[in-house]
């Protein structure tokens, strides 16, 4: 496939991402405006809040006005003054990033890939740019400079994941391969296997602990079904009122995850200021109505500290995983003091990736005490530091001893030969 091929797919694809992003909220409010409304308000009103809810899920933040009627709903005297949303529904922002490690790993394969990603970003600044300009509005406006580069930013991430990816597992005599390949040879080869095991481990244990947090998140509601029935009901929004509340709840789970990962690593999240869900109890005080808020503990949990066995149990299966590849590159080297430095990397990287995330997930909701819901970024990335790093450490002692010397071992008749 020659270069202008690759580009223009690359591009097409990220125009089809920009297209599928908005519609997914657009369709099921345009039906809302068809049944509930009976085409009696303006389309375009629709449209920008599909546009508005599209910009939020990828990172741009929302100042919204509310005229004197909704004031009067509200209630809230904060609400009064413009205040920002940056609450983003990060369903929006995942599907951006997968989409773009699709394209970015097609691109590498095309042989163009350079020149592909970089037209796709291009074309992702424009039509979110575009998106962000027909959004503006004097109820709910995006930052006009968020609109052209935050999605795109969020895109890129994509790209270079898939860019990255490819590369690794692919076959390929890619240059700035060939160059990353040079790098690493400079480095020590057992200095370089420690890091690279340690990200994957890292990676790999962040993954476990997001799976154990969709797992609890499940059970939760099951065990709270009922308390978010009758919230359903207690909303009477009707059948469509209550298809767009749910469609709206599932593009929040990837939030309500993360902050249950928040919640086992030990410091939980809020629901605004005076509010903490944590294993230690809830004191949420008064939220909204949200039916999946039923799920929420309403009192102490007598063995809540048991979820920060999975942060434990994550670093010890990753750092069994790294284990064996760390003690292969260390040869003939004293093990225990790497080993313990390998674990101590990996609980850093794993507390990174939290950090962000918890980062990613959090923001503010609305005026007054709602101005910053989730996770503590900086907390949260700590304590699974500290947690992962607890369980890699045991996870790099454990082992059969007799694996450890034979590696070794063979890692020493490895050089020996190579010198000879």
């Amino acid at each position: 496939m020659n270069r202008l091929t690759a580009s223009l797919l690359a591009a097409l694809e990220a125009l089809i991402v920009v297209a599928i992003g908005v519609f997914l909220p657009l369709v099921p409010l345009t039906l809302l405006w068809a049944i509930q409304y009976d085409f009696s308000v303006d389309w375009f009103v629709f449209w920008r809040a599909a546009a508005d809810i599209w910009l939020l899920g990828n990172g741009v933040d929302l100042t919204v006005t509310l005229n004197d009627a909704t004031l009067q709903i509200v209630g809230i005297r904060a609400a009064a003054e413009p205040f920002i949303v940056s609450f983003a529904p990060l369903a929006f922002a995942l599907f951006t990033v997968l989409m773009g490690v699709r394209t970015g790993r097609r691109s590498v394969r095309s042989g163009s890939w350079l020149a592909a990603i970089i037209t796709s970003f291009a074309v992702f600044v424009v039509f979110a740019g575009i998106v962000g300009i027909t959004a503006i509005n004097a109820i709910a406006s995006p930052s006009p400079w968020q609109a052209f580069v935050v999605p795109a930013l969020v895109w890129g991430l994509g790209l270079v994941a898939g860019v990255g990816i490819e590369l690794a597992v692919g076959d390929t005599d890619d240059p700035v391969l060939e160059r990353i390949e040079d790098l690493r040879d400079r480095m020590p080869s057992h200095i370089d296997s420690i890091i690279v095991s340690a990200l994957r481990a890292a990676t790999g244990a962040v993954a476990l602990l997001i799976v154990g947090a969709g797992l609890v998140v499940t059970v939760s509601i099951a065990l709270g079904f009922s308390s978010v029935v009758s919230l359903y009901e207690a909303a009477q929004v009707g059948v469509v009122g209550g298809v767009a509340v749910t469609i709206a709840q599932i593009a929040f789970m990837p939030n309500i995850v993360i902050w249950t990962a928040s919640w086992l690593v030990g410091p939980g999240f809020t629901l605004g200021e005076g509010s903490i869900v944590s294993p230690s109890g809830t004191i949420t005080g008064p939220v909204p109505s949200v039916p999946l808020l039923g799920s929420l503990p309403s009192n102490d949990l007598a063995f809540g500290f048991l979820g920060l066995a999975v942060p434990l149990i994550a670093g010890f299966i990753a750092a069994l995983s790294a284990r064996d590849q760390v003690i292969a590159a260390l040869g003939i080297r004293s093990r225990v003091g790497y080993l313990a430095l390998s674990a101590v990397v990996i609980g850093v990287i794993a507390g990174g990736e939290m950090a962000l995330l918890a980062w990613w997930s959090a923001g503010a909701a609305g005026p007054s005490r709602f101005e910053s819901v989730g996770p503590q970024p900086l907390l949260a990335g700590a304590m699974c530091a500290a947690l992962v790093t607890v369980g890699a450490l045991v996870g790099m002692a454990s082992g059969s001893s007799e694996r450890v010397a034979s590696s070794a071992r063979s890692a020493a008749r490895g050089m020996r030969s190579h010198d000879g």
